[in-house]
């Protein structure tokens, strides 16, 4: 089976006062492991590491030694293989009804790979997405359709707020 990789882009953190980037420790191409240094973005009085979260690739650097950095400029992106996935039990999830004789059959969310993926990196809980009544999978569409529908939600109580 081969490999499936995600991209990571990899911003600054939050930063109180803008930053020089110091120190680059890493290339495009180069493999690195989780916790890695990669950068180090440094003031006067203070200095910030930003490690690698995963094991992965570097990709692209988009930074330079001596660059200003304010609070979410992107540094880099690394490739990430991603483990494959299974369902989501949410039998784990939803103790509250366990006497409900209805809720008991089963309760596993049919999830494609790549809807996991996408839903991790908009930061949406797959467990409010509704499956597919065709399919019965939640496939990329049903995360989009989802992400869609709750921009417009967003978007009505700004309306009504203002």
């Amino acid at each position: 089976m081969d490999p499936v990789y995600t991209t990571h882009l990899m911003c600054s953190p939050e930063l109180f006062k803008p930053f020089i980037l110091s120190k680059i420790y890493i290339q495009p191409g180069q493999l690195v492991n989780k916790d890695d240094l990669l950068v180090t973005l440094s003031n006067y009085t203070d200095d910030i590491h930003i490690n690698a979260i995963e094991d992965g690739k570097i990709s692209n650097l988009f930074v330079s030694i001596g660059d200003d950095i304010n609070t979410g400029d992107l540094l880099l992106i690394m490739e990430v293989e991603e483990l494959p996935t299974g369902f989501l039990n949410l039998d784990k999830l939803d103790n509250d009804n366990d006497n409900d004789i209805t809720n008991n059959t089963s309760k596993s969310l049919m999830i494609m790979p790549s809807a996991e993926k996408l839903a991790i990196r908009l930061g949406v809980d797959i467990s409010l997405i509704k499956q597919n009544n065709l399919t019965g999978y939640i496939d990329d569409e049903d995360v989009e359709i989802f992400v869609k529908n709750e921009l417009l939600k967003l978007k009505q109580l700004r309306f009504l707020l203002s």
